[in-house]
């Protein structure tokens, strides 16, 4: 009974079937915890002997958090079969998030003048011109092979990207880095829970609740962030009214959070989200006054959590550069926000 090779078996069983249950971008995030934790505890030290501290900013941040995701959803999401399904509107969520990247990557890059490629001195215009849109068709290669799943998907895929770019460059306009960002991560977010065999491989089964909680994290954290960053503090919300509107939201999003657990539903989940938008900004709306950095500070967990749950390392280390600095130290508590 007490056999020393079946108490070894016994205990490597378990930890495979834990290691089987427990989701791939966690055993992933926890080996890559002793390169996180260097990040944060030398970037200081690096960035002031090297003096890239002033140009560690909110747009470039934003900038590339959009970049890698983007990169993220054409490599992973449409190539290697992640984020494919031709029976639903999967194929336009991926494309609404290109077009939208596309036109934050296209404003930022405005000063980029073309062609970029300049190529050999003695090169003429034309030639220029001609190695630039050479350079463009090879990197609009994956993009196509990304929506491969159906006749008309590569063509969406191509003209998203494209549409994107052209409008971003030339429209004229800005766009708001934070909630652009935001967005753009809270789409891709909704866009794996549409198909999640990113985390099945393929099998069925339901995701498991680290999943499911992991999830519910990332949206409630980009639901802080935002209504920091789209809601005015005001203070003009009556008290009374404030505590029965913040007790209902709360009851909401709780009862959101259970039926999400228990169905994975997207709908349930985006519900979830905006109740915790509108809980998070009546709490900003009904405060005096709030931190300037608090509403880049919530950006920053947001681009760690969404990191670690697609398995990038590169933007959680964006975002733990950013909380790591002392000039982006946070001000205020955020136990307002509850």
């Amino acid at each position: 009974m007490f056999n020393e090779t079946m108490v070894v078996a016994s205990a490597v069983s378990a930890f495979n079937n834990f290691a089987v249950v427990t989701p791939a971008f966690l055993w992933n995030a926890v080996l890559c915890v002793p390169l996180f934790a260097a990040i944060y505890l030398f970037v200081r030290r690096f960035s002031v002997k090297c003096g890239i501290a002033p140009y560690v900013t909110v747009e470039r941040m934003t900038f590339w958090t959009v970049m890698l995701t983007a990169t993220w959803v054409v490599l992973m999401g449409g190539n290697y079969a992640v984020l494919r399904d031709n029976i639903s509107l999967l194929p336009w969520v991926t494309a609404a998030v290109l077009f939208v990247s596309c036109i934050f990557i296209g404003i930022n890059t405005r000063a980029i003048k073309l062609p970029i490629w300049y190529g050999p001195k003695n090169a003429t215009n034309r030639r220029r011109w001609i190695m630039n849109i050479i350079v463009l068709l090879c990197c609009l290669v994956p993009v196509g092979l990304s929506g491969m799943l159906n006749w008309w998907g590569p063509i969406l895929q191509i003209v998203a990207v494209i549409a994107g770019l052209i409008l971003g460059r030339y429209s004229g306009r800005q766009m708001r880095a934070v909630p652009c960002t935001l967005g753009v991560v809270f789409v891709t977010v909704i866009a794996i829970l549409m198909q999640s065999e990113l985390w099945r491989f393929g099998q069925l089964g339901n995701l498991t609740p680290i999943h499911l909680l992991w999830v519910l994290g990332t949206g409630i954290v980009i639901a802080a962030a935002m209504a920091i960053n789209l809601v005015a503090p005001r203070g003009r919300v009556h008290n009374s009214a404030y505590i029965k509107l913040k007790w209902l939201m709360r009851f909401v999003l709780g009862l959101c959070m259970v039926l999400f657990i228990l169905t994975e539903a997207v709908p349930i989940f985006i519900a979830g989200v905006v109740a915790a938008f509108i809980s998070f900004g009546l709490s900003v709306w009904h405060a005096e006054s709030i931190s300037g950095e608090l509403g880049n500070w919530m950006l920053a967990w947001a681009i760690i959590l969404f990191g670690v749950l697609i398995d990038v390392a590169t933007i959680t280390a964006i975002g733990i550069v950013w909380i790591a600095l002392p000039e982006n130290t946070r001000r205020q508590g955020i136990g307002f926000l509850l």
